[in-house]
């Protein structure tokens, strides 16, 4: 069983009708002009013409600039001391070091860079052993003579990373400064 398909084609009295009503909508615009004569333009048998140089509007605009997002204020404001006890919640600015507790056997946190995306820490790992689990981006390098492993965390604003039973959060990033959360892993 064949079934005829039917192709929507545009209609002349569509098109006419399209036209009619843009003629009308131009002689509505220039109706309230009037003519050298007195007439008003649009009242004589002749149809209306249509200016031949258009009128623009120009209002000088100002270079809009995007706001620069705020970080709302971190509970232990820029006081990078107050990880030591491994919980905390600071806003940063790159260089920085933040102590932790070596019982979470990472070192000091080191903040090498920030820019409108992410913030860039280092960190030494103190222990053979180390597990990580999280959203940002590590990289574990070493050990090497004569100096420790450590970890390299690449971080978005929301990014985790749970690394040797700490959690590590960027809670906001911008182009100056990071908010990062520092809590014991569940």
């Amino acid at each position: 069983m064949t079934h005829a398909q039917s192709v929507a084609r545009p209609r002349p009295l569509t098109r006419v009708l399209l036209a009619a009503a843009v003629t009308a909508v131009v002689a509505s615009c220039s109706s309230n002009e009037s003519a050298t004569d007195g007439t008003v333009a649009g009242s004589a048998s002749a149809p209306p013409t249509a200016s031949a140089t258009p009128t623009v509007s120009s209002t000088p605009t100002s270079p809009t600039s995007s706001p620069t997002p705020s970080l709302a204020a971190p509970a232990d404001g820029e006081n990078s001391r107050a990880c030591a006890d491994g919980t905390c919640e600071i806003r940063v600015t790159a260089p920085v070091t933040v102590p932790l507790p070596a019982r979470f056997g990472l070192g000091p946190i080191e903040v090498t860079a920030i820019n409108a995306q992410t913030v860039t820490m280092v960190a030494p790992l103190l222990q053979s052993e180390f597990s990580s689990d999280g959203g940002c981006e590590s990289t574990f390098t070493g050990p090497a003579a004569n100096s420790s492993a450590y970890v390299s965390l690449t971080c978005h604003t929301g990014d985790k990373a749970v690394i040797n039973e700490l959690n590590l959060q960027a809670v906001g990033v911008t182009d100056q400064a990071a908010i990062i959360r520092i809590r014991p892993a569940a």
